[in-house]
């Protein structure tokens, strides 16, 4: 079980970024300029993570896509182990949801900020397909990483500070 922990570890520090940190600037190319839903925070909510070889990881997990601030959050609690929370700076966006996220692909493009200060280019594919949301992870060198289904999301308001 410890195997499986520690490869969520392993596998979600790949694509998510571990503090906020900002990009210059991140490219936003909304291929359906009908999607109201590509520049709204959404957040995604799983009771399950599949690894890269198809291993169930039993792990309530939410992923967080805010476009405005460009970061993707995810927040999980792997059995045994204490919370963990890693961060992804987004660099580039491909989007084109549908209005209900019924169907239509996301490809967010950014990288992970190790601890050296190196960069580790990730990708993250999301893709709608009759009201149910997969997330795959890609890797630097294009492996496949964390992959996830969702069932569950909610659009979150961004609210502006005063």
């Amino acid at each position: 079980m410890k195997t499986y922990i520690n490869r969520f570890i392993v596998l979600s520090s790949f694509f998510l970024l571990v503090g906020g940190f900002a990009a210059d600037e991140t490219s936003v190319n909304k291929n359906d300029p009908e999607s109201e839903l590509c520049g709204k925070t959404i957040k995604y909510t799983t009771n399950k993570l599949l690894g890269p070889n198809g291993e169930e990881i039993t792990a309530p997990t939410e992923i967080t896509i805010n476009p405005s601030t460009k970061v993707i959050t995810l927040e999980s609690a792997p059995p045994d182990q204490e919370k963990v929370l890693f961060e992804t700076k987004i660099e580039s966006i491909e989007c084109s949801f549908s209005k209900k996220l019924v169907s239509g692909k996301a490809y967010y493009k950014g990288y992970i900020l190790q601890q050296d200060g190196n960069k580790s280019p990730a990708e993250i594919v999301l893709e709608a397909k009759d009201g149910t949301v997969s997330l795959t992870s890609y890797d630097e060198e294009k492996r496949i990483g964390m992959r996830a289904i969702f069932n569950k999301w909610e659009i979150i308001e961004n609210k502006e500070k005063p």
